[in-house]
């Protein structure tokens, strides 16, 4: 066992064998002064400061190895009078290859699996810079553990980032328990971090209305999107969706989902009916099959072109560049003139130039993009719309400033702010401090849109999660019921007796004249809608309020077959 320098790095290291194997660590203890020639030599005192300290460090930490030396060997002796057999831990090293080979009952989708080998090899690296010893998975303690997931929160990572992690490490421990000879799972017992969900919304109708506009000319986009407003499958459900899955003689859709494995059954809409019938015989296994491909081969390629079909239905996504752009360097003083003026007197000069002044093909353009750019879109927005870069936007509105004399553009980020009041909404939202925006409008809403408007509709729940393949009704309710107040409130109030939604009763002879009773189903989806709007604050009142609503649904099923016994 020996102190190390390298002539490349500025860290004392420490190297040592453990269970016959030579390693090396760094101490994290930089070596300072001025170096000897031979390492062996004394240096200067401040270099000679350093050594001392990196001794320090590297006795320590042999002496760790002889403690978990002594230990392991106790623990080998237990084991053998046992067991009659020596323990043959896996190697610590080999912890995500072991995890990929478990059986399954089903194959895993290869994006889980990537970041699942992503969230063990980060808990790998810890464990090498914070334990070198610690070379088996049986030598892995609950306080290694917890102090990995800690540092997980400290580098910045989401509370649900950090249950990822524990839930895949707790998972890979748990099954590998038996064959790495482990007593106790190091994760067990570990809590969930709290976390606040950011929820994809529902689309509104005017918003699909919108969407399906923008998407009828797409022929890659319009299918799938069409498959999942009408089905509530996912993007890969959709994209891969096989004709063996489809049933045209009954108009039903009956899939395995990739995600679960569960069997969804969902009936067939004319829309989407229609949608199929297009691609009949196109001799391949699947109903779309360059969708297929291009999300067997890319899935990123098909989320980026959903994206930009959201963009020209009006959804937009924060424009960093507006966001952060430099203060100019001078203020133009010249006024910004009223729209309708200035169109008119920018045309009257570009039209006015004599022929050979500037190409016809090159004043088309400039017209064009100042017409876009005048009515309000930013330079970006100009620039996607006539597939040209923002460059050569700029370029045009700057020559039409210098023919004209006329200020033509204005302030970015203003422009930013009234076409957005123009649009529809954003695709993302901020999150916390450090955290990167995250996704609440995209291809997942539209399942979150089917359940919603299904569960506001009074759709019973067992067919709701029959089409959507879950396994239990609260991750329906946590996850995709999400109406908005107003529509919350319409839902809230067919279920409510008439005499409570309208206005005054009216009083007939002594009697109060009531509405049409709401049946079972409008009863509990009232109460299902009390339950999912649940918060602490309001739990006391929203439980109570959803135990009357069930037992109000439970006395008319009561009353019903008293009814029918007579």
């Amino acid at each position: 066992m020996s102190l190390e320098m390298r002539k490349s790095s500025q860290w004392w290291y420490g190297r040592f064998m453990v269970n016959g194997k030579l390693r090396c660590v760094n101490l994290k203890v930089k070596v300072l002064g001025v170096r000897p020639a031979d390492g062996m030599k004394e240096g200067d005192r401040t270099f000679e400061r350093s050594r001392d300290k990196a001794l320090a460090a590297f006795e320590n930490l042999t002496s760790e190895v002889a403690g978990n030396r002594r230990a392991a060997e106790y623990v080998q002796q237990l084991h053998r009078i046992r067991t009659g057999r020596k323990i043959v831990s896996i190697p610590l090293e080999n912890l995500a290859e072991e995890w990929v080979n478990l059986p399954r009952k089903r194959s895993v989708e290869d994006n889980y699996l990537a970041t699942a080998k992503a969230r063990i090899g980060r808990f790998l690296a810890f464990m090498r810079e914070k334990y070198p010893t610690v070379v088996t998975m049986s030598e892995v303690t609950s306080a290694m553990a917890l102090e990995f997931l800690r540092k997980e929160e400290l580098n910045g990572f989401s509370g649900r980032t950090v249950n990822g992690a524990l839930v895949v490490l707790k998972s890979a421990f748990r099954k590998l328990a038996a064959k790495a000879d482990m007593a106790v799972n190091p994760f067990d017992g570990i809590p969930m971090k709290d976390v606040d969900m950011v929820h994809r919304k529902p689309f509104s109708q005017v918003e699909l209305k919108a969407i399906l506009d923008a998407a009828a000319d797409d022929d890659f986009v319009r299918p799938i999107v069409i498959a999942s407003v009408s089905t509530a499958m996912r993007l890969g459900d959709c994209c891969t969706l096989r004709w063996t899955d489809v049933d045209l003689k009954s108009d039903f859709v009956r899939v395995k989902t990739a995600k679960t494995g569960e069997t969804a059954e969902i009936p067939m809409f004319a829309l989407l009916r229609q949608e199929i019938e297009k691609h009949l015989g196109n001799r391949s296994e699947f109903v779309f099959p360059e969708q297929a491909a291009m999300y067997q081969r890319n899935n990123t390629g098909v989320t980026y072109r959903v994206r930009k079909m959201f963009e020209r239905a009006g959804f937009y996504d924060v424009d960093a560049e507006a966001q952060n752009q430099k203060e100019p360097a001078a203020v133009d003083e010249r006024p910004l003139l009223p729209v309708a003026e200035l169109q008119e007197r920018v045309l009257t000069v570009l039209n006015a130039l004599p022929a050979g002044v500037i190409e016809a093909d090159k004043r088309a353009r400039m017209i064009e993009a100042f017409g876009l750019y005048v009515n309000g879109a930013t330079v970006s927005a100009v620039a996607r719309q006539m597939e040209i870069s923002k460059s050569s936007v700029s370029v045009y509105l700057s020559e039409i400033e210098e023919r004209t004399g006329l200020r033509v553009k204005r302030d970015e980020a203003a422009a930013l702010v009234q076409v957005r009041a123009k649009q529809l909404g954003e695709v993302t939202t901020a999150r916390g401090a450090g955290q990167r925006r995250v996704s609440v409008r995209d291809f997942h809403s539209f399942r979150v849109t089917w359940i919603t408007l299904a569960l506001a509709a009074g759709v019973p729940m067992e067919l709701v999660t029959r089409v959507t393949g879950h396994h239990t009704v609260d991750v329906v309710l946590k996850h995709y019921f999400r109406p908005g107040r107003e529509d919350f409130r319409k839902a809230i109030e067919k279920a409510m007796p008439g005499m409570l939604v309208s206005a005054p009763a009216r009083l007939l002879a002594g009697d109060v004249e009531y509405a049409e009773a709401p049946g079972p189903s409008e009863l509990l989806c009232a109460a299902l809608g009390k339950l999912a709007a649940l918060t602490p604050k309001n739990f006391r009142l929203n439980a109570s309020e959803a135990v009357a609503l069930v037992r109000q649904a439970k006395e008319w099923i009561d009353g019903r077959v008293l009814r029918e016994m007579r």
